[in-house]
């Protein structure tokens, strides 16, 4: 895109802005998102895409602005800095308030804080105004307390934050602003000098009594001044804005209201949609290093910038009906909370205040909450913004006692479960990841209901089993977690129904109040070009099926010497890593050896073809990097132009180099990286000899006895529905569709179970409602279906008929698995020995690295959930050595991503010790949960997979799933991870038996 000058909008007034700057914003956005505004003496950045920008370049966009409003209403704050002074200042904030000290210190002082602040706006009556009766009073005091300003008053604290964020936001230079911020400044020096003297000779949870106790750093007093003033500001304003909003939100819209008080899981969404709609901070400056260009915009060096974080929220190009407030849109990353260095420290804070205590207790206890009609709410702002008038009315108040459990729920939960009243009768057809986890998700709904699961195979798990690579034993072992369906929370398994063939959609829908359809895509799409019926053209997804020994595939086929791989997704690594393998580089998986040695036996050269860059690509890095390990294997990278892309700045094409940065001798396979190449015809006689590609200039002609297409999946031809034809789920009442019939297919296993979460809520509101009523009497049982006990029958007699170094045989018929499964002479395992062999009473310690906090959290919660079945440690990787880890403990590693793709800092002496002295860590186990925001594509998840490279470098054995946890997405981290922990441990016990 050409650089032009920024356009100007003098038609933008203050005083508009003030009043309501939604409209203006719309507008700006529409005619490009970069604006000189004369008025605002700045460029306005008003698009979520440029926003985003600023965000990641700290060198280019820079908080330390000359002539700062904030500098001169708070003095220079950490927020007015860049690293590393701002981190070194960041650092020394945060011990009071990481996520784990506002669970253990703040939790229980939010609950009192609201209970007696609710009790003041209760005592006035109906009428009573609900931001300054009851938010505002209790954000100020909760603050006063986290910060341990004892000798003011929350009165103070509030006429100290407005006065310091009006200053901030004085554009208009008003005098008087100016002088009632001043007064603030001296008064908040005042009080804060007596303070620290006290604190000095009383440590506590405090602010700044921890500010006062780091071991290797002392801040300026001038620093900690600023650093309190800018706390007090926006630590007040934002959640008693965000609680006001959030309030008028939901009284605003009744259906929303009636959601969330039946599910109190929704607070969470509820809030983050708040802050989405309405940011409470809603500017803030930047300066220009640099001459430079945004979003086609030139700025010149020291240009002062206003990053519109309220507007950004509302782009029509990231959120359809943006303008609309509504708690059940698809989740995808705000920017209400900031990105990269600057990310609010009050973040964990903010949420545990409004989201777990205050929301939750106001509409308990105020029944019949509403506005007041003859009395309009008002709000105004646009650098700040929020409630400035809020008149609320009730028509009952129950007692503190009531409001008890829903305050102290736990928030991580996946919703609240329906009383057992309500126990419907749902089918779910699909045994696969997408059915499973909807039936995991239905059982925390609804604990009595009676649950099915039909399968066309006698065999359940669907694409875990026969779909998902045979040599990724980690993402296999979520089955551990759907066995417990089956074997512990009563969910009936009936296999060897074919959906069409033994049973009929009707049939189950007169059977069962809700039916949920989750039988997936498994055609391969083919190449839409001459010579893709040619003899010898096969789909990734079939042979992925033979070398897991589906019943359905027949033999496998040779595919030759020379390869094509058509694709450069996921699919296509897994497919090009399991060519490239040899037998004895698939030790301890449940391929099946026949197949492989048909399909890859003769194998030498794999080309594998993509048509975008390597920075566009589809597949993950971390799969890239595992594909660079592969013994005996040589890659040459064509066309991939990584000179363009700087070290360290894109995941991708990091993963790229390192194909190449390894020499191999005598290799035994050849794999050849082609970027930028689009198909355009195989050629042969009768059957496959050459697959030609049209690049940019030229035309590139590979040798090929088989081309492979990797490029997605079709509906089957008997798919009993469009996929992707209903997105949120439900097809009408009463039937539903899961997994890729829902999406079309696209997303990993672990979308699924964040699928799940928003179907099970689908369903569980219209049995709610009534849209679909109960009392279905069940599917009478049909000839020849095979139930649980049949499938563990065959499970035993897979894992006994193992080759030596394979986990499993697995039976290539129907008919076989019929009749293993009705031997009832094979002895079943007792339940105790398979949960045993989930990882019970393991050594495990938890190494977290992070920075806000959130890893810590993590790692705090896991301790919790596997306490009852390992022996848990957990551990800060700021305090360990390479030479700490022990042999005999499996490790995992939960570490956040930070800055542009960096491992936290506190986390960075481990990893440099790893990569400069290259301990010898062979026999060490480790598995990894990464912890990162997907709206940083180049770089998601970087930081986790930098300690994973070093930890593998140095002999370290990784087991298990890689996790990985998006902070933008609807799954708390809380939850993802003890999902993936379930999965390591049960995978964790036969890696160990493998390697001994």
């Amino acid at each position: 895109m050409p650089s032009n000058e920024a356009p100007v909008a003098d038609w933008v007034t203050i005083p508009d802005l003030h009043r309501d700057p939604f409209p203006i914003y719309e507008r700006l956005r529409a005619e490009g998102g970069v604006h000189w505004v004369p008025q605002v003496g700045r460029y306005l950045i008003t698009s979520y895409e440029a926003v985003h920008e600023t965000e990641l370049d700290q060198e280019t966009f820079s908080a330390n602005e000359e002539g700062s409003l904030q500098i001169r209403a708070m003095g220079h704050s950490m927020l007015r800095r860049d690293d590393p002074e701002h981190y070194l200042e960041r650092k020394a904030w945060q011990p009071a308030l990481r996520p784990g000290v506002v669970k253990r210190e703040w939790m229980s002082m939010f609950e009192r804080n609201a209970a007696r602040f609710l009790d003041e706006m209760i005592e006035k009556g109906p009428g009573a105004d609900l931001i300054w009766d009851f938010a505002a009073p209790y954000a100020a005091e909760s603050l006063r307390e986290i910060i341990g300003l004892h000798n003011v008053t929350q009165q103070e604290m509030q006429r100290w934050s407005q006065t310091l964020i009006d200053a901030t936001g004085n554009y208009a230079d008003d005098p008087e602003v100016w002088a009632r911020g001043k007064r603030s400044f001296d008064e908040v020096d005042v009080a804060l000098d007596e303070m620290l003297r006290w604190h000095a000779e009383h440590p506590n949870p405090s602010l700044l009594s921890q500010l006062l106790r780091i071991p290797d750093y002392q801040m300026p007093i001038e620093r900690i001044r600023a650093n309190v003033k800018m706390t007090i500001g926006g630590g007040l304003n934002e959640p008693r804005d965000a609680l006001g909003v959030a309030a008028w939100g939901l009284l605003t819209h009744p259906e929303q209201r009636r959601a969330v008080e039946a599910d109190p899981s929704l607070w969470h969404a509820a809030f983050d949609e708040t802050i989405r709609w309405i940011a409470p901070i809603g500017l803030y400056s930047r300066q220009v290093t640099r001459d430079t260009e945004l979003a086609g915009v030139r700025l010149p060096a020291r240009a002062k910038l206003g990053i519109c974080i309220i507007s950004a929220n509302r782009d029509e190009h990231v959120w359809d009906d943006a303008a609309t407030f509504d708690i059940r849109r698809e989740v995808k990353p705000h920017l209400a909370f900031g990105k990269g260095v600057h990310v609010c420290l009050g973040a964990w804070v903010a949420r545990a205040e409004v989201a777990d205590v205050a929301l939750p207790m106001l509409f308990e206890r105020l029944r019949g909450l509403e506005l007041v009609p003859d009395d309009p709410a008002e709000i105004a702002g646009w650098v700040f913004r929020g409630m400035t008038k809020l008149p609320v009315r009730w028509t009952s108040v129950a007692g503190r006692a009531a409001t008890a459990s829903a305050v102290g729920a736990d928030a991580d939960r996946a919703g609240a479960p329906t009383a057992d009243a309500t126990a419907p009768r749902i089918a779910v057809v699909g045994s696969g990841p997408a059915g499973c986890f909807t039936t995991q998700a239905l059982r925390r709904r609804f604990p009595a209901a009676e649950l099915e699961v039909i399968d066309a195979l006698p065999v359940p798990f669907g694409l875990v089993r026969s779909g998902v690579a045979p040599d990724h034993r980690g993402t296999k072992s979520v089955t551990a977690q759907f066995d417990r369906l089956f074997l512990r929370e009563g969910v009936r398994f009936r296999g060897n129904l074919r959906l069409g063939t033994d049973v009929s959609l009707d049939d189950l829908r007169g059977a069962f109040d809700a039916v949920v359809l989750a039988t997936g895509m498994h055609r391969d799409r083919p190449l839409d070009i001459p010579g893709s019926q040619l003899d010898g053209v096969h789909g990734a997804g079939r042979i992925t099926r033979l070398l897991n020994a589906h019943a359905d595939e027949g033999e496998a086929p040779s595919l030759g010497e020379d390869v094509v791989v058509v694709g450069q997704g996921n699919v296509a690594m897994d497919l090009v890593r399991l060519l490239a393998r040899d037998a004895e580089g698939l030790e301890g998986t449940d391929v099946d050896d026949e197949a492989h040695a048909r399909l890859a036996g003769r194998v030498r050269t794999i080309h594998v073809v993509g048509r975008s860059g390597p920075t566009a690509a589809k597949f993950d890095p971390v799969m890239v990097r595992e594909l660079a390990g592969v013994a005996g294997v040589e890659h040459h990278v064509h066309g991939a132009a990584l000179e363009a892309v700087e070290q360290g700045k894109d995941a991708r094409a990091d993963a790229v180099r390192s194909l190449a940065s390894r020499a191999v001798g005598s290799p035994r396979v050849d794999v050849h990286w082609w970027f930028g190449l689009t198909p355009d015809r195989i050629e042969g006689e009768g059957r496959v000899e050459r697959a030609v590609f049209r690049g940019a200039d030229r035309e590139v002609v590979l040798p090929a006895d088989a081309v492979v297409t990797a490029v997605g999946f079709d509906a089957d031809e008997d798919a009993p529905t469009a996929p992707g034809a209903h997105a949120d789920g439900r097809v009408q009442p009463g039937l539903y569709v899961a997994g890729w019939l829902r999406r079309g297919p696209r997303g990993t296993i672990p979308d699924q179970r964040t699928d799940a979460r928003e179907l099970a809520r689908t369903i569980a509101e219209d049995i709610e409602t009534g849209a679909v009523p109960l009392g279905s009497t069940g599917l009478e049982p049909r000839p020849g279906e095979v139930g649980f006990d049949g499938w563990r029958r065959i499970d035993v007699l897979e894992r006994l008929g193992a080759a030596p170094g394979r986990e499993r045989a697995k039976l290539r018929s129907v008919a076989r698995m019929l009749d293993v499964a009705a031997d009832e002479g094979i002895p079943l395992p007792e339940l105790a020995a398979e949960e045993r062999a989930s990882g019970g009473g393991l050594p495990v310690t938890v190494l977290f690295g992070t920075e806000s906090g959130g890893a810590e959290l993590v790692a705090d919660e896991l301790r919790r959930s596997l306490a009852d079945r390992a022996d848990v440690e957990v551990r800060d990787l700021a305090e360990v050595t390479p030479a700490d880890l022990d042999a005999s403990r499996l490790h995992l590693v939960v570490c956040s991503t930070y800055g542009d793709g960096e491992v936290p800092k506190p986390a960075r002496g481990f990893h440099r010790a790893l990569a400069e002295q290259r301990p010898d860590l062979q026999g060490i186990r480790y598995a990894v949960f990464g912890m990162g925001d997907r709206s940083y594509t180049k770089t998601y998840s970087r930081g986790s997979e930098l300690i994973d490279e070093a930890l593998a470098a140095c002999g370290a054995e990784r087991v298990g799933e890689y996790g990985r946890h998006d902070a933008g997405g609807p799954v708390p981290a809380a939850e993802a991870a003890r999902d993936w922990a379930d999965g390591v441990l049960s995978a964790a016990p036969a890696a160990a038996s493998v390697g001994s």
